[in-house]
């Protein structure tokens, strides 16, 4: 609206990706290793039990006393070679123990984000991946081409449409 009643707009550089999802005892695993990521604990009987299952004691291997927290990770590099450019890319509001809900605004388009529970007691868990488009990206030539100073909310919108 503000756009087609003659304010001046200027693009600015956003972030745009997807979320992944995967099992909660998959990071305990990454982050922990073998021996203590069956101690990551959370409460909830399910969780603990396919957890504790993911991670089998040999028989020369002592069970470790304590408990960890479940586990989560954050990835960064300024260094992602798309073929033509470096962009940054990273993870961004990673919530272990949680879940993947729906947060779309248009019936035609999909658009999700993610939580943690409080006790984070989920088997799985989840992180947005996400890459820097800058304004005079060339991902956003066609865009900049038909729809301006708004080429990066079309870019956006159709991304939405396509999921």
């Amino acid at each position: 609206e503000l756009h087609r009643e003659g304010i001046l707009l200027e693009p600015k550089g956003f972030a745009a990706g997807f979320r992944v999802e995967h099992p909660q005892r998959v990071i305990n695993k990454i982050q922990y290793g073998d021996s203590w990521g069956r101690i990551a604990h959370t409460g909830k009987k399910m969780t603990d039990e396919w957890n504790t299952a993911f991670f089998p004691l040999s028989e020369d291997e002592v069970d470790h006393e304590g408990r960890l927290p479940v586990s989560s990770y954050r990835l960064a590099t300024d260094k992602a070679f798309d073929g033509e450019t470096n962009r940054g890319a990273y993870s961004f509001c990673m919530c272990p123990g949680g879940q993947i809900v729906p947060a779309s605004t248009q019936a035609d388009e999909v658009c999700v984000n993610g939580m943690s529970f409080s006790r984070r007691d989920s088997v799985w868990a989840n992180a947005a991946l996400v890459v820097t488009i800058a304004p005079d990206d060339p991902v956003l030539e066609e865009y900049r081409e038909k729809h301006g100073v708004l080429a990066g909310i079309e870019f956006q919108r159709e991304m939405e449409r396509r999921a």
